[in-house]
């Protein structure tokens, strides 16, 4: 859990990484230790928490560390499990709503809880979302889903330049309908293979500005879009937004 010192925030944001979405949550000389450490929204959380919003990293059961696909993630246990996670946030943490948010891979498993937890959560957010999945590989299930189903609010998050072929921005714009969609431009420290999480398709050097505008959504239904351009000049435009180097 993320929770910025000195706060009593009451928005939760459960957090569902991209491939293979396994963090293996453990405890290592009274240390928490996880996996995919890199990941977009593993390493950019302590952004999105503030004094009204925190986060929380969600691992894929015990069981399923050595596989934690498509057939889990689309399955009633998987809805049944996170249910089981929002009740302990509720219990022991104070929250008063909850939003699941996936990236990359994770957008399988944010599509299918906002459709499966309609009652339950108050809304989801899907980054780098999987519109081009292959017919039998990982994440097929969204290429074909419709988004509109879910009775929840929902908003994806993009970057215009995502390198990854199963990410492709033109996919989540020509398939979004409505739903409000923020893009993301620009980056910095690029590096990696174009699905890997530092390149446009993990927000890199973009970390913080997307982070906020993810919060403007969940406080007040804001969408400033696009994000991460830079400033011409000190005294620009509110509306001008930008992360100068990477974090």
């Amino acid at each position: 859990m993320e929770q910025r010192t000195g706060t009593m925030p009451s928005t939760a944001v459960l957090l569902f990484p991209g491939y293979p979405g396994v963090l293996r949550l453990r405890e290592e000389g009274g240390q928490p230790r996880y996996e995919l450490a890199g990941n977009f929204l593993v390493r950019a959380r302590r952004h999105l928490a503030d004094e009204d919003i925190f986060t929380v990293m969600v691992d894929c059961p015990l069981d399923r560390w050595s596989s934690c696909n498509d057939a889990y993630r689309t399955s009633a246990t998987h809805a049944a499990d996170v249910s089981d996670v929002i009740g302990l946030v509720k219990r022991e943490f104070g929250a008063r709503q909850v939003y699941v948010a996936g990236t990359s891979y994770g957008t399988l498993s944010s599509a299918m809880l906002a459709r499966a937890l309609g009652g339950t959560i108050d809304g989801a957010i899907h980054t780098a979302t999987f519109t081009d999945p292959g017919a039998d590989g990982h994440g097929a299930a969204l290429r074909d889903f419709d988004w509109s189903e879910a009775r929840v609010p929902q908003l994806f998050v993009h970057h215009k330049e995502d390198p990854c072929a199963l990410t492709r921005y033109a996919g989540i714009a020509a398939r979004r309908g409505e739903l409000p969609l923020i893009s993301v431009t620009g980056a910095a420290g690029v590096r990696g293979q174009a699905c890997e999480a530092f390149t446009q398709h993990g927000f890199v050097g973009r970390e913080r500005v997307v982070m906020r505008a993810i919060a403007d959504w969940v406080k007040d239904r804001r969408v400033t879009s696009p994000v991460g351009v830079e400033c011409p000049a000190a005294g620009a435009l509110s509306s001008c937004r930008s992360d100068q180097a990477a974090e």
